[in-house]
Formats: structure tokens, sequence, C-alpha cells
């Protein structure tokens, strides 16, 4: 599926995704429950924007001699910040929401994962052309060991959601003061 609803069956693809499914049922069983789905999550610590930058930085230090770096395109979903999910939680039991499974991420539009890295080059020196995008089999095609399955498409429905009055906000806006946040 290109968007993935709460109610659409479990299908993981890798252990990590079967210990999540085993963890979404175990809790399920639970009269009174909520499941909070989410994807591609950025916050505090290590996270994929913030080396995305930190690899700008190089990138543009013309003393490095790294000029370039490779970012799969052919994944696809939208990011969620910790403190916007945060915020669904809270609403979700400030408002005795009806228990069961909810989505949770960013709003806005689907890209790749290219995609947010060339916007996180170029929002922190510029040089979002410097990121060159490759298929994720042509990414992984010299690794080493097996590589875990990656889901093509990760984005969320959010409609149950925003039926129990919670609208999460575009994640690109989010990004971009993110961005600023890493810049001060």
């Amino acid at each position: 599926a290109e968007v993935h609803t709460e109610d659409e069956p479990l299908s993981p693809l890798s252990v990590y995704g079967q210990s999540k499914a085993a963890g979404d049922l175990a809790v399920a069983g639970c009269p009174r429950h909520y499941i909070m789905r989410s994807s591609w999550v950025i916050g505090e610590g290590c996270n994929f924007v913030k080396t995305m930058k930190s690899l700008s930085d190089r990138v543009a230090d013309s003393e490095d001699k790294l000029d370039k770096i490779t970012v799969v395109d052919d994944q696809l979903g939208r990011l969620t910040f910790t403190r916007d999910m945060a915020q669904a939680i809270f609403h979700l039991l400030g408002t005795h929401a009806s228990y069961g499974t909810y989505n949770c991420s960013g709003s806005g539009a689907v890209k790749s994962w290219a995609d947010i890295a060339r916007a996180v080059f170029e929002a922190a020196n510029g040089n979002g052309d410097r990121v060159v995008p490759a298929s994720t089999a042509d990414y992984y095609a010299s690794a080493a060991g097996p590589i875990a399955p990656r889901p093509v498409h990760s984005a969320l429905d959010l409609s149950r959601l925003e039926t129990v009055g919670f609208r999460m906000p575009d994640w690109e806006e989010e990004l971009a003061g993110y961005i600023g946040a890493l810049m001060v």
C-alpha cells in the first residue's frame, strides 16, 4: 500500500518488523489500550537529519575530501518529529479518545530519503545538488552481509487521528525549524 491504514493486516518484512508486530498484538489484547504507530522518527540524539546536516557541513568544507553523498530515492514516507508525536499522545489521553491504534507521522507530501537529504543539505549549506540519488538495490549492492528489507512505502494515513481532533503538522515545515535550531 502507498499509504498505510490502522486496520491494514500486519506484514512485517524483517525481524525488527516482526518484533513491532508482536508488540502490537500483545498490547491489542488489553481491553483499554492505545497503540501509536509512527515512521521515520526525528528527535533528540542521533537521527537522519542530524547526520545529513553533518555530512552537508563536510561537503561544504573545502578541506574535507567528501564531495557528495549517495542516498536511497525509492523508499518513500514522511518524517515524524517526536515533539509532535508527544502532543498527539497527550491529545488522545486528554480527550479520552477511543482506545485502539492510531497512525502518527508528519502530514504533508510523501518524499524519499534522498529528497529529505537534499532539503537538509540545501537549508544547511546550499549544497543540495551534492546529494546523489540511488535505488536501494544499488546502494546496498556491495554490502558485505545481509541487509534487512525496508518498506518502499512508509506513509501513514492520518485520518483516524484527525477524527479525534488532532492534526499533525506538516513535516517539511517542522524540518525547516528543526534545521534552524541545529544551525544556532
